[in-house]
């Protein structure tokens, strides 16, 4: 699964800032901020909070996937074994070698299934095994899709969450900075060319002040 960083779609999140906002009338001559959202990604310390807790998220779910894959020819009791050992607090090498096995197995029990679907003129015995290992096969398969469906669905709304968190913080911050400093709007630094106040310093100042969400 491949990991994905939250800053990296701050600007997507943030997309509305590009285009001038009011949030106050002022007289005239109307003032004019600017910020720059590189820096507030870069110095927003929440935002590496934010960060680490989607990867972790992320690898949790990898986790559980990886361990489907592995034990996808074990029986149900010989999956729960591996999922309890798996989980355990405090690790041991007895741990190690019945997971090992458990793997092994499942492996086994994998390749013979291709071993018989091989077989031309199987015995009754044989018939009936490649039987059970094909039902357990495509139901395990069935599993896994189902599963991937819904820890992808899961994963867009934990990155939704927490990109709406991030973004609506710094929408407020910087509505908020706008209106201390009597700006009529604000405006991406990179979308300016020249002039207007920078308020990314009070801004980013403004963001780290407030406890984490």
């Amino acid at each position: 699964m491949r990991q994905v960083v939250l800053v990296v779609a701050l600007g997507a999140v943030l997309a509305g800032m590009g285009t001038a906002a009011g949030w106050c009338a002022v007289a005239a001559p109307p003032k004019l901020g600017v910020v720059d959202m590189d820096r507030v990604a870069a110095e927003y310390r929440q935002m590496a909070d934010l960060n680490q807790q989607f990867q972790d998220f992320q690898r949790g779910q990898e986790q559980q996937l990886s361990e489907r894959h592995k034990t996808r020819m074990l029986t149900d009791a010989e999956r729960q074994d591996f999922v309890d050992l798996s989980h355990m607090a405090a690790p041991t090498e007895n741990r190690d070698t019945r997971l090992a096995e458990l793997e092994g197995l499942s492996n086994q029990r994998e390749k013979r299934l291709m071993e018989l679907r091989k077989k031309e003129a199987p015995t009754a015995e044989e018939a009936a095994e490649l039987k059970e290992l094909t039902a357990r096969y495509e139901a395990r398969m069935a599993d896994l899709a189902t599963l991937q469906a819904q820890l992808q669905e899961s994963r867009v709304t934990k990155y939704q969450e927490l990109s709406k968190l991030i973004g609506d913080s710094v929408n407020d911050a910087v509505k908020t900075v706008a209106e201390d400093q009597k700006l009529a709007m604000v405006l991406r630094k990179e979308s300016v060319m020249f002039g207007g106040v920078d308020i990314t310093e009070a801004v980013i100042a403004k963001l780290n002040a407030k406890p984490a969400a």
